[in-house]
């Protein structure tokens, strides 16, 4: 049998009731860490499996209480710190614009 890696994330509380939920299923997942710093669950599921399956075993209640989202890949973080050019031009403007402003004020 070839295993899948699975990711799931959702609101706080979702890992327990996973855990429970898929404890008692008839097809067998293999649950990986629960700890982690991006706060997801791990599960390893067969290979052949449809991903609408393993989500049927868990139920639409459950997905929808906690917003779960899955996917096969660590999920990156979407915070991208970085300023574009127009963005970096639209800072310069307005910090010239204020030294103008202000320059003659006290």
């Amino acid at each position: 049998m070839a295993w899948t890696t699975l990711y799931i994330s959702g609101r706080p509380g979702f890992k327990e009731a996973v855990l429970d939920k898929l404890s008692g299923t008839s097809r067998y997942y293999l649950p990986g860490s629960a700890e982690s710093e991006h706060d997801l669950l791990l599960y390893w599921i067969d290979s052949t499996l449809p991903l609408r399956d393993f989500k049927s075993e868990l139920g639409s209640k459950l997905i929808f209480k906690y917003r779960l989202q899955f996917h096969y890949a660590v999920p990156e973080e979407h915070a991208d710190s970085t300023l574009s050019l127009q963005e970096e031009a639209l800072i310069k403007k307005m910090t010239n614009w204020e030294v103008e402003q202000y320059r003659h004020s006290a």
